[in-house]
């Protein structure tokens, strides 16, 4: 008798390599299989199974066999053994009888015996069936069908073994927070229920889902809800050119697919067994059966089985079955997950490309990236996120966040913020570290800080577990008693924030008074901490960049120089060239504006040959041409790291295009080329045609204004046929006609990875559009296209209208400036009604009526995609306003709603303020030049009473008197979404002013008021100004031409004494007069957070500005004072001379018109001798003279920060303009404009 493969050994039985797995328990031992019949079986079966040439004796001792540290019960062993017996006596029984079971139904037998979720059926049940047949046809013995099944149970406990261990290392996996730009464990899943076949399974529409990473990590005390692995609750993504993707990630998914179905519990993560759960939620009130996820993960495993087969198909050996999954070795299986880890960063990042999303849409799948106390990066939703983090605190800084106009992304644990003040840095700091959801920040210092405020973010950094930082020092204005630290003693201040211990990246940008920092070498990091710095150089003079140049030779740290607008010209070109030839980290530079030509693109194409690290430069608006084209083709042959080049703007000509052509196509890391405002012709494009045929990596190409016809968009349109990368075409402001769109239409039918294309102000016609929407019916990658300024009318909208109904991918669709009317219109709705892909749609400037409007109406209140709807510039009247009304009562994706200048009256406005009072959605609403009236104000002030999404609401001239105000000001007391309000250029006056500003007292949202254009006068400034001494949330003001003087402008400086927010104030055209100057003045020498001081056409003489003058001796906020059209004089400008010698925060001068001449002109040229900041000064219509060029002629060749300096509309003699432009040749920072005219 043949001996069991089980039969013991010196008393033992031979046990498998592998322990077989059950991952719904875990830490439970079981004994080997054993197949005697149980001692319950009745009478009869023990009859007819006694005679049975079966050795039950092998058997026997594994029930005594060594306990195995494996996942099943002994309850599922005993299960198991009983079904094997069962089978067992079946068969013999039917085959003593004469009569052996067919497949059918020995299929059956099986299927309602062999149950356990452990086993396979869409692999071991047909393995089995497969395997009885055959013993049939031999007469074998039942002996042999127990060994057989046996054998079969042990590879898929092995299968099960070896997916476990591999799952372990994925859920192990520990990668830093810049390795998580999107979720990592995910399935796919069919979009809906499908019937296998394995010659057209890749037809199927697929869905991928996120899975939540929770587990004892996010488990709080007393936690009411459970923390296990699950499928976030999202639709899903759609993915494109399923096969490629299983070719990918089919090992990957293999794992996930099992771990969901079968469950595990590996390292603080437990996954139940589907089996074991009710329903599945994949989207929030959307249920699905567990057998209906079951099969849809059954499904996707048989795809991968698919693929599987075909990898070891093109391996040696044969391999060729119809059933993958049963027939796959342990060995093949094995092989195909060998390199199965977890993804890395890269792969993630790639993982988007297969994915269907609208352009603004981020890959996370409701998800939310935090930190585990031991400092590793999960994903986990939001449920689990809420639970994990102190809910009040990250309440308040979210509200923090908002008033500062900051980004605060809680999926990705992002902040960017700008940060005005040392109190403001206070409150923001302290949320941070007690709010714990942290992990990325970027943060802008746009005050005069000091290095203890440096401390301050480094103590507030120890307690948050923020562990990536960007922090920009651009505005970085040291003290006097700072500026005596050595530079060493600055650079250990920074270097403190690498030693935290939470940090893993830190990126700096520098201004440059801090160049010298380039030049230190980076101490060696107690723990492993990124340390980079960018260099935002602003003005360079010549000794400043040949010192920059020197220290780029050794640094180690910089990564990205920006020197754009510096005139390096050539020879610092040269300079840089010789400097990368040894630099090994920067990665990005930007030298657009600088002058460089031939010579200068020639060095630079010199080291990109040798250079590694360069992965971004920009040389956009320089004078290269041909040769310096030619050279940077040359070097972009050999190059293996440029991703991006930008030579927008330049002269490059036929030669240069077509060397850059031939450069494409050997190739094979240049990503993005920008060629906008360069000549392509026929022959370049048929040149850039055949590159794009073979070059395989570039997916954005730039041609804008690139005078672009017909014939060139069919050369372009032969490489879309056959290029599979490019996914950006810009060819806007061409000429390529409805030929050049019906060319692009050909080549779109077939293209699979172009998402972009731009063809505005093409006059492509109702003919292109056309032959555009019959590719659309096809196409399955292009998410948006704009056809602004194409002469598109109603047949061209009707068309494209038609392939909107069918398209699963457009998400944004530009029509602004055409001509599309109401049938127009109404064609778009329709396909509104069943499109489900589309965001945006922009109609701006277009021939709709009511009647259009209304049918739009319709198709919002069924759609559940738009978010976006321009219809500004139409004339939906009255009506159509109300008709949009009604769709917002049940519409509930629409979030920006642009009605600006449509002739809609109150009775409009009263239908959607009523329609706002429900909808819970839309967060802007443009309704600017309109003709509401108070009514209308009065009607939307109810709704803002109760609507809490509505954040921005555009009012601009639509005759809202005091009335109006009043009401609106009524709503604000509890409103407590709305940030910008707009009344620009209404009829308010001082009582509408004073009930505006008693809400101001209490309201804590709103951050811009514009009353500009308006007739608050003294009394109404008076009222703002006891609203701002209270008011913490305003930080832009516009009272620009309302009728304020003296008085008004005294009671505003008051309230600036003490006010910490606001930040920009505009009185433009309100004649305050010397004695309002004096008072602002006053002030300014207090205040500590405005930026931004508009006096514009004010009569303010010398007084007022010797006033100013003297304010900014202390003040060290102010970066921009406007004081065009006033009457300063020389005087005047002598005292604002006196005052730029000391003051180190003006950045922004403007003096127009204010009769300065000669001596006003050398007055200031003393203070731009020695002033160090001040980078524009506007000097037009000045009455300025010879004497006052030339001295203007010699501040500039020593001055090294002035960037423009305007003299338009002088007096300046022919003699004088020739020296200014020689000092301008002189001076590599500074640009003269007007001088002579």
């Amino acid at each position: 008798m043949p001996t069991s493969s089980l039969t013991p050994t010196h008393g033992r039985a031979n046990t498998p390599t592998h322990a077989p797995v059950d991952p719904y328990h875990s830490s439970v031992t079981i004994d080997e299989l054993n197949v005697s019949p149980p001692t319950s079986s009745t009478a009869t079966l023990a009859e007819s199974v006694s005679d049975l040439a079966i050795a039950m004796e092998p058997f026997a001792d594994l029930l005594s066999a060594e306990p195995r540290q494996i996942t099943m019960t002994r309850a599922s062993t005993t299960h198991i053994e009983s079904q094997l017996s069962s089978v067992t006596a079946a068969i013999e029984l039917a085959r003593q009888s004469g009569k052996p079971l067919s497949s059918e139904a020995l299929s059956s037998l099986i299927a309602s015996n062999f149950t356990p979720p452990l086993i396979s059926k869409s692999g071991f049940e047909r393995s089995v069936i497969h395997k009885l047949d055959g013993l049939y046809d031999q007469g074998a013995m039942s002996q042999q069908i127990a060994r057989e099944i046996l054998e079969l149970q042990k590879q898929m406990n092995d299968r099960l073994i070896l997916i476990q261990s591999k799952t372990e290392a994925i859920l192990t996996q520990q990668l830093e927070l810049a390795e998580y730009p999107i979720p990592r464990l995910f399935i796919v899943l069919p979009e809906g229920p499908a019937k296998y076949d394995p010659g057209n399974w890749f037809r199927t529409k697929f869905r991928l889902h996120f899975i939540c990473e929770c587990g004892k990590h996010t488990e709080p005390n007393n936690s009411k809800i459970s923390h296990h692995l699950h499928l976030a609750k999202h639709e899903g993504y759609l993915v494109r050119e399923p096969t490629e993707f299983f070719k990918k990630y089919g090992p990957f998914l293999l794992l996930m697919l099992e771990l969901i179905k079968f469950g595990t519990s590996i390292a603080g993560h437990v996954v139940p067994t589907l089996a074991s759960l009710k329903v599945v939620e994949l989207v929030d009130s959307v249920q699905q059966s567990v057998e209906s996820v079951t099969a849809k993960i059954d499904y996707s495993l048989e795809c991968i089985d698919n693929q599987m087969a075909k990898v070891q198909a093109s391996s040696p050996g044969d391999f060729i079955d119809t059933e993958p999954r049963a027939a796959i070795t342990q060995q093949d299986l094995t092989n195909y997950l060998r390199d199965v880890e977890g993804l890395e960063g890269v792969e993630l990042r790639q993982l988007g490309s297969f994915l269907k999303t609208s352009e603004e849409e981020n890959l996370l799948g409701n998800l939310y990236r935090m930190t585990t106390s031991d400092g590793h990066i999960k994903w986990v939703c939001y449920d689990h996120y809420r639970a994990s983090y102190r809910e009040k605190y990250t309440q308040k800084l979210r509200n923090i966040v908002k008033l500062a106009r900051g980004e605060f992304d809680e999926q990705l644990g992002r902040i960017e913020i700008v940060l005005e003040s040392r109190f403001a840095a206070t409150e923001f700091y302290n949320a941070v570290s007690k709010a714990k959801s942290v992990l990325e920040l970027i943060v802008d210092w746009s005050w005069e800080c000091t290095w203890s405020d440096l401390e301050q973010l480094e103590n507030a950094l120890k307690k948050s577990r923020v562990s990536i930082l960007r922090l920009d020092l651009q505005e970085f204005r040291t003290s006097l008693t700072n500026r005596l630290l050595s530079p060493s003693a600055q650079y250990e201040a920074l270097f403190r924030l690498r030693e935290l211990p939470t940090m893993k990246t830190i990126h700096i940008v520098l201004p440059k008074g801090l160049i010298t920092f380039v030049s230190f070498q980076p101490k060696t990091s107690s723990h492993l901490c990124k340390l980079s710095f960018e260099l935002a150089t602003g003005s360079m003079g010549g000794k400043e960049f040949a010192r920059l140049a020197e220290a780029l030779k050794n640094n180690s740290t910089l990564t990205t120089l920006d020197l754009r607008g510096n005139s390096i010209g050539d020879n610092g070109a040269q300079a840089l060239s010789e400097t990368l030839k040894t630099n090994s980290t920067l990665t990005t530079l930007d030298l657009r504006g600088n002058s460089i030509g031939d010579n200068g693109a020639q060095a630079l194409s010199k080291t990109l040959k040798t250079n590694s690290t360069l992965t971004i430069l920009d040389l956009q608006e320089n004078s290269i041409g041909d040769s310096g084209a030619q050279a940077l083709a040359e070097a972009l042959k050999t190059n293996s790291t440029l991703t991006t080049l930008d030579l927008r703007g330049n002269s490059v000509r036929f030669k240069g295009l077509l060397e850059l052509s031939e450069a494409l196509k050997t190739n094979s890391t240049l990503t993005t080329l920008d060629l906008r405002g360069n000549l392509i012709r026929d022959d370049i494009a048929l040149a850039l045609s055949g590159a794009l045929k073979t070059n395989s990596t570039l997916t954005t190409l730039n041609l804008w204004r690139s005078s672009i016809g017909f014939n060139e968009a069919q050369a372009l349109s032969e490489a879309l046929k056959t290029n599979s990368t490019l996914t950006t075409l810009d060819l806007r402001d061409n000429s390529i006609g409805s030929i050049g769109a019906q060319a692009l239409s050909e080549a779109l039918k077939t293209n699979s990875t172009l998402t972009t294309l731009d063809l505005s102000y093409n006059a492509i016609r109702d003919n292109g559009a056309q032959a555009l929407s019959e590719a659309l019916k096809t196409n399955s990658t292009l998410t948006t296209l704009e056809l602004t300024g194409n002469s598109i009318g109603d047949d061209g909208a009707q068309a494209l209208s038609e392939a909107l109904k069918t398209n699963s991918t457009l998400t944004t669709l530009h029509f602004q400036r055409n001509s599309i009317g109401d049938n127009g219109a109404q064609a778009l709705s329709e396909a509104l009604k069943t499109n489900s892909t589309l965001t945006t749609l922009n109609l701006w400037c277009n021939l709709i009526g009511p009647y259009g409007t209304r049918m739009l109406s319709e198709a919002l209140k069924t759609n559940s995609t738009l978010t976006t709807l321009d219809l500004q510039e139409n004339s939906i009247g009255d009506d159509g306003a109300q008709t949009l009304a009604e769709a917002l009562k049940t519409n509930s994706t629409l979030t920006t709603l642009d009605l600006r200048d449509n002739s809609i009256g109150s009775i409009g406005v009263q239908a959607l303020s009523e329609a706002l009072k429900t909808n819970s959605t839309l967060t802007t609403l443009d309704l600017q030049e309109n003709s509401i009236g108070d009514n209308g104000a009065q009607a939307l002030a109810e709704a803002l009473k109760i609507n809490s999404t509505l954040s921005t609401l555009h009012f601009k001239r639509n005759s809202i008197g005091d009335n109006g105000a009043q009401a609106l000001s009524e709503a604000l007391k509890t409103n407590s979404t709305l940030t910008t309000l707009n009344l620009w250029c209404n009829l308010i006056g001082p009582y509408g002013a004073r009930m505006l500003s008693e809400a101001l007292k209490t309201n804590s949202t709103l951050c811009t008021l514009d009353l500009q254009e308006n007739s608050i006068r003294d009394n109404g400034a008076q009222e703002l100004s006891e609203a701002l001494k209270a008011n913490l949330t305003l930080t832009t003001l516009h009272l620009s031409y309302n009728a304020i003087r003296d008085n008004g402008a005294q009671a505003l400086a008051e309230a600036l004494k003490t006010n910490s927010t606001l930040t920009t104030l505009e009185l433009t055209g309100n004649s305050i007069g010397d004695n309002g100057a004096q008072a602002l003045a006053e002030a300014l020498k207090i205040n500590s957070t405005l930026i931004t001081l508009d006096l514009r056409d004010h009569s303010i003489g010398s007084i007022g500005i010797q006033a100013l003058s003297e304010a900014l001796k202390t003040n060290s906020t102010l970066t921009t004072l406007d004081l065009r059209d006033n009457s300063i004089g020389s005087i005047g400008a002598q005292a604002l001379s006196e005052a730029l010698k000391i003051n180190s925060t003006l950045t922004t001068l403007d003096l127009q018109e204010n009769s300065i001449g000669d001596s006003g002109a050398q007055a200031l040229s003393e203070a731009l001798k020695t002033n160090s900041t001040l980078t524009t000064l506007d000097l037009t219509g000045n009455s300025i003279g010879d004497d006052g060029a030339q001295a203007l002629y010699e501040a500039l060749k020593t001055n090294s920060t002035l960037t423009a300096l305007s003299l338009r509309s002088n007096s300046i003699g022919s003699n004088r303009a020739l020296a200014l432009a020689e000092a301008s040749n002189t001076n590599s920072t500074v640009t003269i404009r007007g001088v002579g005219k």
